[in-house]
C-alpha cells in the first residue's frame, strides 16, 4: 500500500506543476481522504466528505435526468473554483484552481490523472 500511496502522491505533485492548479486531493467515494496536496488552512477531512457528497449527488442527478455520462462538478466562487471528477469506481480527484484558471488545461490534466488513479487503485 505504501507504494500505491507514493504513486498517488506523485500524481498530485504533477498536478501542482500545472500552473492553474493550486491544490489537489484524491478522495474515496465514501468521503475519506486517500492522498492530499492541500494548503494548511484547508481541513482535508471536510474537503473529502464534501467532495464525495458533491460528486455523488451530481452523478445521481445526471443519471436520473438521463443526461449521459457524468463529467465533472465545478463549484465557482469569487476567489476560485473547486473541480471534482470521478477517478474510477473507487475514487474522486478534486482540484482547487484560481478564478482565472484555464479550465481546458485543468480538465485535460485532471482527465489524464484520473485514469492513472483508477489504474493504481484498481477501479
Amino acid at each position: 500500500m505504501a507504494e500505491k500511496r507514493q504513486e498517488l502522491e506523485s500524481i498530485l505533485a504533477e498536478l501542482r506543476k500545472v500552473g492553474d492548479i493550486d491544490a489537489s486531493a484524491i478522495v474515496r467515494r465514501d468521503g475519506l481522504m486517500v492522498a492530499s496536496d492541500m494548503p494548511n488552512y484547508v481541513d482535508a477531512r471536510t474537503i473529502a466528505a464534501m467532495t464525495a457528497a458533491l460528486v455523488g449527488t451530481a452523478e445521481t442527478s445526471v443519471s436520473e435526468l438521463k443526461l449521459g455520462e457524468f463529467g465533472q462538478v465545478i463549484v465557482e466562487s469569487a476567489d476560485g473554483k473547486l473541480v471534482a471528477t470521478g477517478a474510477g469506481g473507487l475514487a474522486i480527484l478534486a482540484c482547487l484552481v484560481g478564478k482565472d484558471a484555464n479550465l481546458g488545461l485543468v480538465l485535460l490534466s485532471m482527465e489524464k490523472s484520473s485514469k492513472r488513479i483508477a489504474e493504481i487503485l484498481g477501479g
